[in-house]
């Protein structure tokens, strides 16, 4: 693991407009700046989409967290609210692979009860130390993760970087519980930055469960695409439970049920209404037992 010293971090708030825990959040640690803390390194608490929140809409154009790979931030032909945004953010923060900024923590929620789930785009030493840092000290936390060369999320500016996603809360609401959770998380996430920090890391166990991306299953649609059946009473609200080959995944408006005919997975992001868009009716992941260190 690099012993460099983590210096510069950035808390993320509003990359999507209308998750309102992490800008509230970012709030909070502006009105009342001792509820932050005091650490080895510097905060800079940055809201992403201003102008998403103030239409309560996750995006205007494009979804902004998939707005930062290498090949659009240096596309000069992508205009738009969220790609010239995009360009703007990598200025501010990076730019990407050489960034001012050494950590990026972004916050989001789900409308999914996905529990506390921390999203890894990388699985080296640092970054598997941390999720089991903040697995260790809080109940009902998930890892997962969503590899490739270039990422497109926002947090991939930063060469340490993790997404906290919470759930389950509905678009434009702020839950008690929620927030409380998100707090708690980033607080446990600084904590272990002081402690790298401080080269006063405790050992860490093992190795480490991660679900790992690997398909995502759509709606059903009729011949005109649009839905023609709803996700199964029987698989709602079982994120990071196992789907086995078999059991009914759909329920058609025609009463009929469709089945699941593929490999044993795991599901998330489970009817979750942001990905209606794309029709998208949850996630499919491989269960993965990483070794740390």
């Amino acid at each position: 693991m690099s012993s460099e010293m983590i210096k510069q971090v950035a808390l993320v708030g509003g990359t999507h407009g209308n998750e309102l825990t992490g800008i509230y959040l970012l709030n909070k640690y502006r009105q009342f700046p001792k509820k932050l803390g005091q650490h080895s390194f510097k905060v800079e608490l940055f809201k992403a989409n201003h102008e998403a929140h103030l239409a309560n809409k996750r995006y205007l154009e494009r979804d902004l967290n998939r707005s930062f790979k290498l090949a659009d931030l240096n596309d000069d032909s992508l205009f738009g609210h969220e790609n010239e945004l995009a360009k703007k953010i990598n200025q501010k923060l990076g730019p990407k692979g050489d960034s001012r900024t050494d950590m990026i923590i972004d916050l989001h929620t789900s409308t999914a009860p996905m529990g506390v789930n921390l999203v890894l785009t990388k699985t080296d030493t640092f970054h598997l130390m941390l999720v089991d840092y903040v697995q260790q000290r809080m109940d009902n936390v998930s890892v997962t993760l969503e590899s490739m060369p270039d990422h497109h999320f926002l947090m991939s500016v930063a060469p340490q970087h993790v997404l906290v996603e919470i759930g389950a809360t509905a678009q434009g609401q702020l839950r008690q519980d929620v927030f409380d959770k998100t707090e708690e998380t980033t607080q446990l996430i600084f904590k272990f930055l002081n402690e790298y920090n401080n080269h006063q890391l405790p050992q860490p166990s093992e190795s480490i469960e991660v679900f790992e991306y690997f398909d995502v299953m759509f709606l059903p649609t009729d011949v005109n695409g649009e839905i023609s059946g709803m996700v199964h009473h029987g698989i709602q609200d079982r994120d990071f439970s196992l789907l086995r080959s078999g059991e009914p995944i759909f329920t058609l408006f025609n009463g009929d049920e469709v089945i699941y005919d593929g490999e044993d997975c795991y599901m998330s992001f489970i009817n979750e209404a942001a990905y209606y868009d794309e029709k998208k009716a949850f996630a499919m992941s491989r269960k993965k037992v990483f070794h740390i260190g």
